[in-house]
């Protein structure tokens, strides 16, 4: 009789565990339907079942971990049971995460796998969409790694044929002719069609009009590395990054609501900590956390370590604040949205040529300092444009003083001993805590020589007081990175979303690293593919942000830079 209640009491057990067993997975399913796919993972983490780990999988791809989803997928997909549905669902998912990690051969075979198979299976639709994607996706050089891994040759087929229209006449024979040299067996793969295309260059044309970007497949995720420092809230430098990352927050946020088939994820790694090299912060982005761009570093310093990683992995560095002329401009991945003194001395000097139509200047710049990039820059373009410098004055101001009256004279419209004949302008881009004094005087000595000639400087001339001079017919002209149109409805409207979201008012850096991820998931949306971004930064010519404008124009560096005037108002 014992025996008997003992065996009934584990039946019983054992269909109490099997239904709370259902219970929870049909709990988790529950949450992963509804976008809770955290609280899905505490669930589903914790039974070992191929349901279970399907859904961990799927929750883990849905939250951009690709690399755990890919191991929970793993052990579906090797587990002994019969459980073929889940098995086939695990082989899509998985080809979409071996996608997202730049794995395009291996996602292209499961995906041909799935759509070779019967048509009953539930996933054979899905595959050829997805397969197609794919095919219509990739860059020439992520088609040469195809071509390199993989030996099936109707997928290599394929691979050639979604190419067409997206390279030119040359490539495409190239790309056959690759193709054909690798076939042991002629019949092995039908190329009649495309060797039709590919009789002469204008039936190419004909049939496969140019595409120069990729389509994104539905489902495209981007994942955004962003490395900034942070500092003790007493620090002057707290809220610099903190503005900054909730700008760029509440661009991904907008981004994501407005594409239904696209996401965009942020990776945050701090700058400043002791422990971790520069170094360290990028390998780790790029290998654990498989970014497609970074946002930052904050400063140039940093910046500058970052610089020859980002060449050697091939990923878009966007720096939103530095502006050293000393980065290494030439690495073809590093972009400053802050432009440097050299550009703003160079954009002044067309402004100056071109606008004003100054045709003779002087210009005067301190030695050392930040502004002498400028004042190098400005020279070398104003004589491109051919107006004549005539006087360069680039001294160690510092050790005289900050008197600046030896250079002046020659500036002088009434020392006849250092006569200025034709001199229309003068720039003058002087920087940091030295140049109100250096403004102060240079504007000193213009009024005891009655000049009133054009000034040209650096954005610390926009607080110049014109009011307290007698110059009456001076104007002032100075270039600034950054301007905040406050009063206009966009500005505001982000404001507002801005003080309900964190609960203060932002400053400028809010703007800047709201614009900069806004370009940027802009440039990816319309490339379409995260290898072609590089392209398309520096195809940005005039992309006109909340903050300022930008525009790299096959350069590196932002080319936007704004010039503000003050004219003396009689």
């Amino acid at each position: 009789m014992k025996s008997t209640f003992s065996i009934f009491s584990f039946l019983l057990i054992l269909l109490f565990s099997a239904s709370a067993f259902t219970q929870s997975v049909e709990s988790g399913k529950n949450l992963y339907q509804n976008g809770d796919y955290e609280r899905a993972l505490r669930i589903f983490t914790q039974i070992d079942s191929p349901e279970a780990n399907l859904f961990s999988g799927k929750s883990y791809f849905s939250l951009g971990d690709f690399s755990k989803s890919r191991a929970y997928l793993n052990k579906v997909i090797d587990s002994d049971e019969n459980a073929t549905i889940l098995i086939q669902e695990a082989k899509y998912t998985k080809s979409l995460v071996l996608f997202q990690l730049d794995d395009f051969t291996a996602s292209l075979e499961l995906l041909h796998e799935l759509k070779s198979n019967s048509r009953n299976n539930p996933y054979y639709t899905r595959a050829i969409s997805f397969y197609d994607q794919v095919l219509s996706y990739l860059s020439i050089d992520q088609i040469k790694t195809v071509f390199r891994q993989s030996s099936n040759v109707e997928i290599l087929a394929d691979v050639v044929s979604g190419a067409l229209g997206r390279v030119d006449f040359s490539k495409a024979k190239t790309m056959v002719n690759s193709l054909k040299s690798s076939l042991i067996d002629s019949n092995a793969v039908d190329l009649f069609q495309i060797e039709s295309a590919l009789r002469d260059s204008l039936i190419y044309a004909s049939r496969y009009p140019f595409r120069k970007y990729s389509y994104a497949p539905s489902g495209m995720s981007y994942q955004i590395g962003v490395t900034l420092p942070s500092f003790d809230m007493n620090s002057d430098n707290y809220e610099i990054p903190q503005h900054l990352y909730f700008g760029i927050q509440i661009a991904v946020e907008e981004f994501n609501a407005n594409q239904s088939d696209k996401k965009a994820f942020i990776n945050f790694s701090r700058t400043n900590v002791d422990s971790i090299q520069s170094e360290d912060i990028l390998n780790h982005l790029v290998w654990n956390k498989d970014v497609d761009v970074v946002i930052g570093p904050l400063f140039s310093d940093v910046a500058k370590s970052f610089s020859e990683l980002a060449e050697v992995y091939e990923i878009p560095v966007i720096t939103p604040l530095a502006n050293s002329d000393s980065l290494n401009i030439a690495n073809n991945y590093m972009f400053q949205t802050n432009p440097t003194f050299a550009v703003q001395g160079k954009k002044m000097a067309q402004y100056a040529v071109n606008s004003l139509g100054l045709d003779t200047v002087a210009v005067l710049a301190e030695m050392g300092a930040l502004g002498e990039a400028s004042a190098l820059a400005f020279r070398h373009e104003a004589e491109r444009l051919g107006a004549f410098v005539q006087h360069f004055f680039l001294k160690d101001l510092e050790s005289e003083g900050y008197d600046i009256s030896e250079y002046t004279a020659y500036l002088s419209k009434t020392d006849t001993l250092v006569p200025s004949p034709g001199l229309k302008g003068i720039y003058a881009p002087f920087t940091g805590a030295a140049a109100p004094t250096l403004i102060r005087n240079l504007l000193t000595d213009l009024e005891a020589s009655k000049s009133d000639y054009i000034l040209l400087g650096s954005e610390e001339w926009a607080d110049t007081d014109l009011e307290n001079t007698r110059l009456p017919e001076t104007s002032i002209h100075y270039t600034q990175s950054f301007e905040i149109r406050y009063g206009e409805t966009d500005v505001e409207e982000f404001a507002s979303n801005f003080r309900l979201r964190f609960q203060t008012e932002p400053n400028r850096f809010a703007f800047i690293g709201y614009d900069v991820t806004k370009f940027v998931l802009s440039t990816l949306n319309r490339v379409g593919n995260p290898d072609l971004l590089k392209q398309g930064l520096h195809e940005l010519k005039n992309y006109r942000g909340l903050s300022g404008q930008f525009g790299f124009d096959s350069e590196h560096i932002n080319q936007k830079v704004l010039i503000k005037s003050i004219f003396r108002e009689e």
